[in-house]
Formats: C-alpha cells, structure tokens, sequence
C-alpha cells in the first residue's frame, strides 16, 4: 500500500516540532487528525515512531527518523513533478506560414522579442509560396500567415508596401555584361516580370539565366555572382547588396507585404506575435 502523503506531511510537522499540538497548528488542522496520520503510518511500518508520554514532547524512535528521511525525499519528488507537469501542460501552439525569403530576413529579430515575452508558446513555421500559403491559411492549417499580399480577405489584418531591390552577391560585376543575367524562382512570374519590363522599358537587355525551385537555390546563385535577382528591399540581408542607383538599372514597382490571421487565434499571445511582425515590416 503506498504512503499517504498527507501523512507524510503530518510526520515530518511532528518530527521539527516535537509536538503533536504544534504540528496540528502548522498544519491547520486538529491534533486528533495529526495523531490518526502518525497512527495509520505505525500500522502500515509496522513500527513505532515515536515515544510519546503525558506531558512530554514526543521523541523520534531511529525507525521514526529513519521515515522522515524517506518522506522529505518522497514529498519533495512530488512537487518536483507537479512542477514539472504544470510548467509543460499542452503549451500553445500558434502555426505561422511565410515564404523562406522573409523567414530568413524578418523572422529571427520577431521570434526574439516573442520568446522574451512568450516563452511557453510554441510558432510552428510553415515556409512555402505566397499563392500557397494563402491556400493554408483558408482551409485553417495556419493562424497566421506573413507574405506577398494575396488581395482582400477576411483574415487580412496589415498591408505595408515596399519597395523592390535589384540584389546581388560579393564581386557580382554589372558592367561586365551586356545582358544582364537574372536568377528567379520557377514558379512565381511577378517578380521576374517586373524585372525584365523595367529592363526593356530603359532600354536594357536582360535574360534568366539561372533558375531554382527553391529559394535556397536561388539566393546560392546569387552568392555566388552569377545573376542578380529582385526582392522586397526590406528582405534584403547580407552578404546579398542592393546594386547602387548609379548604377543605371531602373526603378522597380512597389510590392505589398501582408499579415493575415484567422478569427480563431484573437489570443494574446497571437496578437503579439502579428505586433512584432508588423515592427519587422515596418522597419
């Protein structure tokens, strides 16, 4: 039969005070119910616990302290995993989608200050192309979505613009090309159209000649001087440089940056979490 630890609790007030009265006081309780715990133990040892005489303090037997021993070790090991289950009960879980190029760029210095206040809820990052994303986000896998504005929707919560960068890598040399060499992602025309309208509008001529399915691989080309590319400016970290004005290349459109969040996910910890986003943006 395994020990009561209310008994425990109840031995071990007896054992420092020396007084089945005193321990009852401790307790806030009746010293007729600190003698039934000190009772139901003997009977379940097997053995006394005290000697106890009328009118004098009560004295531990060496199988009494020998329990008190066990019972500090018994009650402590209690608190420590009520402890423990508390600080991990079903932590909240908010599901964020991005695209990797704002992950990367905006995400770390948000996930910071979240954490900070935060640091019990769990984001689940979800990184695909704006277009799915958006798909997520209507059919609820995601509570929030930070990415290319996808136009009015219900969830729509903050739209900043910014502009587009001609980016490059360490040692990239514009004027070593006659055509000028982009790299894009294959799937995703936007940016890439902007690109080369801007180019034929000044006059200058510009191919794609790298291309990856990946974010990853694109940026790697880029890296690696072998194409430029175009992306929100704000986006824009090293070693990846804007191409200075004097340059020549032409302006590029402003883009749209959105913050979408379902009805469901109105938490404090959510509306925190759009708050520094909505700083990174804003940047």
């Amino acid at each position: 039969m395994p020990l009561d630890l209310n008994a425990l609790q109840s031995l071990i007030a007896v054992a420092e005070t020396l007084s089945f009265s005193e321990a009852a006081a401790r307790r806030n309780t009746v010293q007729s119910a600190v003698s039934a715990h000190i009772s139901k133990l003997e009977h379940e040892t097997g053995q006394r616990l005290f000697d106890r005489g009328r009118g004098q303090r009560a004295r531990l037997t060496p199988q009494g302290r020998a329990l008190v021993s066990y019972a500090n070790r018994i009650l402590n090991l209690a608190d420590e995993a009520l402890d423990h289950l508390r600080a991990h009960d079903d932590p909240r879980i908010i599901r964020l989608g991005t695209t990797v190029t704002l992950a990367q760029a905006l995400l770390p210095q948000a996930l910071r200050a979240f954490s900070d206040t935060y640091p019990n809820t769990e984001i689940h990052i979800i990184c695909d192309r704006s277009v799915r994303l958006m798909d997520m986000f209507t059919e609820g896998q995601l509570e929030v979505a930070f990415m290319m504005d996808q136009g009015k929707h219900p969830g729509r919560v903050s739209v900043e613009t910014t502009g587009l960068a001609w980016a490059q890598g360490p040692g990239f040399d514009l004027s070593s090309h006659d055509t000028i060499p982009l790299a894009f992602l294959n799937e995703g025309p936007d940016l890439r159209r902007y690109a080369l309208d801007a180019l034929d509008r000044c006059g200058k001529r510009g191919a794609v000649t790298h291309a990856s399915p990946h974010p990853v691989g694109l940026r790697a080309f880029v890296e690696a001087g072998l194409a430029l590319t175009v992306i929100p400016r704000i986006a824009l970290k090293s070693p990846l440089s804007e191409i200075p004005a004097a340059a020549g290349l032409p302006d590029l459109h402003d883009v749209a940056l959105s913050l979408y969040q379902t009805a469901q996910s109105n938490g404090p910890e959510t509306e925190y979490l759009i708050q520094m986003l909505r700083r990174e943006m804003q940047r």
